[in-house]
């Protein structure tokens, strides 16, 4: 119990003295446990006491139970013990020895606090720990002072502090003896700076320090490849897994700024991510792995599978996830199998991979990996809706996502959600309930938002699409033709990283084109339709489940352009069929619709009307109650009151 606990710290009894207490009716006894009977007894007994005497009551039973916790190794001791020492406060102190001790201590509860996932405690007791360093603290506890400060900086971002998190940085900057002293607050501001959506900043700042160590990202992308393809020859999946570990600080700090810089890449200058993920491979394969070499490897088969080389890259990721594993590196096993969950969408069904994304984002949120954790969040929205999720499910998955990532300030994930939320929105219809983020309703475009796109490629993609798609959906084809024409130029944007939302591009892409093809008679347009299929094909080769339905749906609608009507109408049909055995209801629903189209539009208005019915039955099943609607307005509109 505590109070017996509390007896071996002080070395002396005072049960004696609280039986006395519980006599006269103050305390009740239940067991060896004493608690006051009543709160305001408490609160009164507490008060009487003078300010400065229970501070040091405290501080004083702190003092004595934090002798016990080292004695014994007992974390629950630690924790009552610090937790006393920090209700005495620093004021209480006498002798300067004893704050670096109690900062000391307050650093062995944060870090095992953090330990537990409990990042908000652990912050208090970082906070508190700085709190009781003395004025020459740097010089004088030079050590202990580096290390709260790196810890708090670490804690303050998986809280979503991003000024403490500047704060601690700064002055850091301004006593650290060394650059290598310098290293690890820096990597954990450049991870706040790209959380908070300050891009150029993180990437100025990574950019610095990996040419400080030696590393620059320069030269020819495609021998850099050429390289890194000749390295890994060598070696069989075996024997990467069996190469040295990497123990160099300096070098284990190179892979964290190069997987931050990477990350920075990606939404500023796509073209030029691969190389950051190339140098991470190499180093990796001639100082030894890490932790961080298993993002390398994941990023690796994505920026193959990006290629079109899908198996490849699908081996690297079973080969970073199993390194992972082996290494027990907990700190990047989130990202790996986000990143990893993002290729195996183009092999294994789509309704499976889910479950990878929900085990990288406990993984992130267990580590206090924030950014990893949000785009964990992101990544299993965008696959719950893909995937045919029902659309109720998905608008409450990311209302918990956009609410998460509000309370944690990750702005960059933030805007790369919003768009896709709308589009959910736009699919239900009449939806009241919706979180209110930066500072507006999140059904609502900000002119924030728009800035932001300017800068952000892959925002400016993402943003684009999803204005195309409800277009393309509610059958507003002047607002679609127009949208594609802009989206075009910004779908030729470089992207090396692949994301299970770009073969929906290329389906909804290609759908987009054969049908402004068909209205415009404008053969560039339907040219751009049969590379979607082609794109298509090489991935219906990777996972006939995933992408069967969209390469026969791609091919009904060629054939509906070229006006060749038997194998149109087979393909619909095979489409219908392939989407409903593979449990994509919404794909299915959109075959049906465009299928009717196809009766009608070859004056075969008969043949079309239970196809639309369908449509419609399977877009309620979906939850798009919105599209429901439009279909029924449609129906009505093409063929009365018809059943």
């Amino acid at each position: 119990s505590y109070i017996e606990t509390l007896e071996r710290a002080l070395q002396k009894n005072i049960r004696d003295d609280l039986d006395v207490a519980v006599a006269k009716g103050l305390l009740d006894k239940i067991g060896v446990e004493y608690r006051f009977s009543h709160d305001r007894i408490q609160e009164a007994t507490y008060n009487m006491m003078e300010d400065g005497t229970r501070r040091l009551f405290h501080f004083t039973y702190g003092l004595s139970l934090a002798s016990l916790s080292i004695e014994e190794e007992c974390d629950g001791i630690l924790f009552i013990a610090v937790n006393q020492l920090n209700l005495g406060g620093p004021a209480i102190v006498q002798d300067p020895s004893q704050s670096f001790t109690v900062a000391g201590m307050n650093l062995r509860a944060g870090k095992k606090a953090m330990e537990m996932s409990d990042f908000k405690t652990a912050l208090s007791y970082l906070n508190h720990g700085i709190s009781f360093l003395r004025d020459r603290h740097w010089e004088d506890h030079y050590d202990l002072s580096l290390e709260l400060f790196e810890v708090a900086a670490k804690c303050a971002l998986s809280n979503g502090d991003h000024k403490r998190v500047s704060l601690l940085f700064d002055q850091v900057l301004e006593v650290a003896h060394s650059f290598e002293d310098k290293l690890e607050i820096t990597y954990t501001y450049v991870r706040s700076l790209l959380t908070s959506s300050c891009l150029g900043e993180a990437l100025t700042k990574g950019l610095y320090v990996l040419n400080e160590l030696g590393i620059v990202l320069s030269g020819d992308l495609d021998a850099l490849l050429v390289e890194t393809k000749s390295m890994l020859a060598e070696y069989s999946d075996e024997q990467l897994l069996s190469l040295p570990v990497m123990t160099d600080e300096k070098k284990l700090m190179a892979m964290k700024i190069l997987s931050r810089t990477q990350t920075c890449l990606i939404h500023t200058n796509p073209k030029s991510q691969p190389k950051a993920t190339l140098h991470m491979v190499q180093y990796s394969l001639r100082h030894g792995m890490s932790g961080l070499s298993s993002v390398g490897f994941v990023l690796y088969g994505s920026f193959l599978a990006c290629l079109g080389d899908i198996p490849a890259g699908y081996r690297y990721v079973k080969i970073a996830i199993k390194l992972a594993e082996k290494l027990n590196a907990i700190g990047s096993i989130g990202e790996v199998l986000a990143v990893g969950s993002q290729v195996m969408g183009y092999v294994e069904p789509l309704q499976s991979v889910n479950e990878v994304i929900v085990r990288s984002l406990e993984c992130g949120l267990a580590v206090g990996s924030i950014g990893n954790a949000m785009l964990s969040c992101l990544m299993n929205t965008v696959c719950a809706f893909w995937s045919g999720k029902h659309l109720s499910l998905v608008k409450s998955n990311v209302d918990d996502t956009l609410r998460l990532m509000s309370s944690h300030s990750t702005l960059v994930w933030i805007l790369q959600t919003l768009p896709l939320y709308r589009t959910v929105l736009a699919m239900i219809g009449n939806v009241d309930d919706v979180p209110i983020i930066l500072g507006s309703r999140s059904d609502i475009e900000t002119e924030k938002e728009r800035k932001m796109s300017e800068t952000n490629l892959h925002l400016l993609k993402v943003v684009h699409f999803n204005k195309l798609y409800v277009g393309f959906i509610f059958r507003r084809y002047d607002e679609v033709k127009q949208l594609a024409v802009a989206y075009d130029a910004i779908a030729s944007l470089p992207f090396n990283t692949i994301l299970i939302s770009h073969c929906m591009h290329v389906f909804y892409g290609g759908l987009i084109n054969f049908w402004i093809a068909r209205k415009t008679m404008d053969v560039s347009w339907f040219d751009r339709g049969e590379r979607a299929i082609e794109k298509m094909r090489s991935y219906a080769d990777c996972s006939s489940w995933n992408f069967q339905n969209k390469l026969l749906l791609l091919q009904a609608e060629q054939c509906f352009y070229l006006e060749d009507i038997e194998s149109a109408k087979r393909f619909y049909d095979a489409a219908i069929l392939s989407a409903q055995e593979h449990k994509f209801v919404h794909e299915e629903a959109l075959a049906c619709e465009l299928a009717g189209h196809f009766m009608l539009e070859s004056g075969e208005g008969r043949a079309a009307l239970p196809y639309f019915l369908l449509a419609q039955k399977k877009y309620r099943e979906w939850g798009a109650y919105a599209k429901e609607e439009n279909m029924k307005t449609y129906i009505k509109e093409q063929f009365g009151n018809s059943k």
